[in-house]
């Protein structure tokens, strides 16, 4: 009985649903981070919560950066996603340019990678990533010329 047990233990711990780790550390609420945004130091917060009966997965998001000259320029958008199973979702992003794009993502356990945008607006990609010490990590890119480059990466959780 005690094998079984075991066995049971294990292979629970092998095979949790992928979404699991990641999905949970982001909606461990309200999440403050810091990081570069377009070569400058920057503020960042996000939030991750259920919404709409449990069906969507709804981030609330906002960055804060100075500029050269030394104005605020503070950026703020909202995504709504969708899990198709524990390793898709898709969505929709909406931001404060007026802005609005459709969202594709995938899940492992400690990661989601979101591709974003369209060729006629805007593409890139997000991948947030969770570390041992449960601090969430997310690093932004721009698609130019069929080549991601890295625009932001952000810390949350780290003093």
């Amino acid at each position: 009985m005690k094998k079984i047990f075991l066995f049971a233990l294990v292979f629970s711990a092998c095979y949790s649903l992928p979404a699991q780790s990641i999905i949970n550390a982001l909606t461990s609420g309200p999440l403050e981070g810091k990081g570069m945004l377009m070569g400058s130091e920057a503020s960042f917060s996000m939030n991750w919560e259920w919404t709409l009966n449990d069906k969507f997965l709804k981030l609330t998001f906002e960055n804060s950066r100075k500029s050269k000259e030394g104005n605020a320029i503070v950026f703020s958008a909202n995504g709504y996603y969708k899990l198709l199973s524990d390793s898709a979702l898709e969505g929709t992003w909406f931001d404060s340019r007026g802005i609005t794009f459709p969202l594709t993502g995938t899940i492992t356990d400690s990661a989601l990678t979101i591709i974003w945008g369209t060729p006629e607006s805007e593409q890139g990609k997000t991948v947030y990533s969770v570390d041992a010490d449960g601090q969430v990590n997310v690093v932004d890119f721009f698609l130019s010329n069929d080549q991601y480059q890295q625009f932001g990466q952000a810390n949350y959780g780290s003093e």
